[in-house]
């Protein structure tokens, strides 16, 4: 059932991706994420409220939870540098390491510790993600070494793969539905208090800007997205959604990049969703 609730994320995670770039340009990336985390607080509110589990053990919840909400809003904040500093094809390719990254925080911190299966799987999704996404005329390491913005994106994979281990860590003393509200309302009031401070919340209203529909999908895909992938927490291992999470999400570009936007489907496409088909069969 993990398994199956980690896909599940992972396919909304992708659809959300999908609605971001339709959504790109309305504001600032931070803008983009403050508008988006204010508008899932009343759904995952409700949910909550009909949950009726709340914090379980304060003592052991606040400190796990408290680390994530920082790491999230400080994710968003670099991410955002990044965008500012290089072009966004040249710096999101490093996002293909947070499996990586992920899989090693969860040693420390859950004892998780991968065999050679879990990383045979991990290997082949993160080599078809940077196959895909990079611009390999160039090379990635001329991306990491000439471009200012990649080492910001490589602290955007770094700081999600530990906040997701951090959440399944604080899981244990409060419900899904609990957890989601309270990390989705800090991060949320971190950015808001982050661009106050700078006299730009005036960047959410571009957003709104956007479609109602899109607004409305973008949202609802953000929910579903973060409470299945609170649920599948529980059970699933943390390497193992967020190889879920990156093959998923760059499998899902392929596909909606062709019928959403008439992108080829080139022969290189084709090998790296193979490798990341590879690994995930590899990991159920």
């Amino acid at each position: 059932m993990g398994f199956v609730l980690g896909v599940a994320s992972a396919c909304c995670w992708s659809a959300l991706d999908v609605i971001r770039k339709a959504v790109a340009g309305r504001g600032s990336p931070t803008a983009l994420a403050v508008f988006l985390m204010l508008g899932q607080l009343p759904f995952l509110g409700a949910w909550a409220a009909w949950d009726q589990t709340w914090v379980t053990d304060a003592r052991h919840y606040w400190v796990p939870a408290a680390a994530s909400m920082s790491m999230n809003a400080l994710a968003n904040v670099f991410f955002m540098r990044s965008v500012q500093l290089s072009p966004l094809s040249r710096t999101v390719p490093f996002l293909a390491l947070t499996p990586v990254f992920s899989a090693l925080a969860a040693i420390p911190l859950l004892g998780e510790v991968p065999d050679l299966a879990h990383w045979a799987g991990i290997a082949l999704v993160v080599a078809g993600a940077f196959i895909l996404n990079s611009d390999l005329s160039d090379g990635l390491w001329e991306s990491l070494t000439h471009e200012r913005g990649a080492p910001f994106m490589i602290a955007v994979a770094v700081l999600w793969a530990i906040s997701t281990a951090l959440d399944k860590r604080a899981l244990p003393y409060a419900s899904p539905a609990s957890h989601s509200f309270v990390l989705c309302m800090g991060s949320a009031a971190i950015l808001v208090a982050w661009l106050g401070s700078r006299r730009r919340l005036g960047e959410v209203r571009g957003v709104l800007e956007a479609p109602a529909g899109l607004l409305a999908a973008l949202i609802g895909f953000a929910v579903a997205a973060l409470g299945l992938q609170m649920m599948a927490l529980q059970t699933l291992w943390v390497s193992v959604l967020e190889t879920l999470k990156r093959g998923f999400g760059v499998l899902g570009s392929v596909v909606f990049g062709r019928i959403l936007f008439a992108e080829a489907v080139t022969p290189r496409k084709l090998g790296a969703s193979a490798l990341m088909i590879a690994g995930t069969s590899i990991l159920a």
